[in-house]
């Protein structure tokens, strides 16, 4: 019989010479091989940009910093707006202030805990909290009971007070920032631009690192008001500042480019009576209000992230 013939064995594939030109788009190759070199995001201020009353009004609650994640991965984003906080408590948060802490009392037996005063330092307000050093010593400073108290990291390191530094400062050092602080004690204007301008020095590039948001009227903020003068004199200086740096929250939320937006579109907001009545008043509409008449609805944070996006991206944050 015939010797069986083999076939041949194939030959090993050849690689294809590289294309010319990168494929895909910009964003999946970057979905494939993260810059690692992305710098981080920190959000400071108050209830707004903690996304107080987002879960009002949209299908699923609407959170800036989490939109603000999506857009800026991998970078991270960190959230520290804290609700009913001016703009002092923002300072001492990102460890610009370092007041001296003072305690009252003897401290918890198990777990070092005692209750303490700022000297100089704002009263606590909202559910603030931040991790610090007193002295050298870590542990989290606590107003979220309507008192200082602080806490060590280990138990059975009992302080007796020294200078507080928040370790907020650490995280924020290298990072770009977001401003949206002091609504709440908006009548003090000058105080107001002062602590903003503070934490714009405070970046490691000042002149481009710092993003500052604009304060917008509700209801108790309506045009010859005392707030409503205040938030319009305190915008009109940052924008003056800040230039391309400063977003008008006010005028997206009741200009007519901004009431048309695409996130906003759906509502046909201009074609709604109560809309123009609010805009006759100088206030954001009632369809972007929640129903505490004071924060953003769902509807009202969509716009903002997606203008905050879509500011990042001229800058070139993104």
């Amino acid at each position: 019989m015939p010797t069986p013939q083999h076939a041949a064995a194939p030959a090993a594939p050849v690689l294809a010479a590289p294309p010319a030109s990168s494929t895909g788009t910009d964003a999946s190759r970057l979905l494939l091989q993260p810059d690692t070199g992305a710098r981080d995001l920190v959000l400071w201020g108050s209830s707004s940009m903690s996304s107080e009353g987002g879960g009002d009004a949209t299908p699923l609650p609407i959170r800036i910093h989490e939109h603000l994640a999506l857009s800026a991965a991998p970078a991270a984003v960190h959230p520290f707006g804290v609700g009913a906080t001016n703009s002092s408590h923002t300072l001492l948060m990102r460890g610009l202030d370092s007041p001296s802490l003072l305690t009252i009392g003897s401290p918890d037996p198990d777990t070092a805990r005692v209750q303490v005063t700022l000297d100089p330092g704002p009263a606590p307000a909202g559910p603030i909290t931040m991790p610090g050093t007193v002295d050298g010593v870590a542990g989290t400073l606590d107003g979220s009971t309507g008192t200082w108290c602080f806490t060590p990291d280990d138990g059975s390191t009992a302080i007796t007070g020294g200078t507080f530094t928040s370790s907020l400062a650490e995280v924020a050092q290298d990072a770009r920032q977001v401003l949206w602080m002091g609504k709440n004690n908006i009548l003090d204007v000058d105080g107001v631009l002062e602590d903003t301008h503070r934490m714009w020095e405070a970046t490691r590039s000042p002149e481009t690192d710092t993003l500052v948001l604009g304060h917008w009227c509700t209801e108790v903020d309506a045009r010859g008001s005392l707030t409503g003068d205040a938030v319009a004199d305190v915008n009109s200086e940052q924008a003056s500042r800040y230039g391309d740096r400063f977003l008008d929250v006010q005028r997206l939320l009741t200009g007519e480019d901004g009431l048309r937006c695409s996130p906003l579109a759906p509502l046909q907001l201009l074609d709604q009576g109560a809309t123009q009545d609010a805009l006759e008043r100088g206030v954001v509409p009632p369809l972007l209000i929640a129903s505490d008449g004071i924060h953003l609805n769902g509807w009202g944070n969509l716009a903002v992230s997606w203008a905050i996006v879509r500011r990042m991206r001229e800058l070139q944050w993104l």
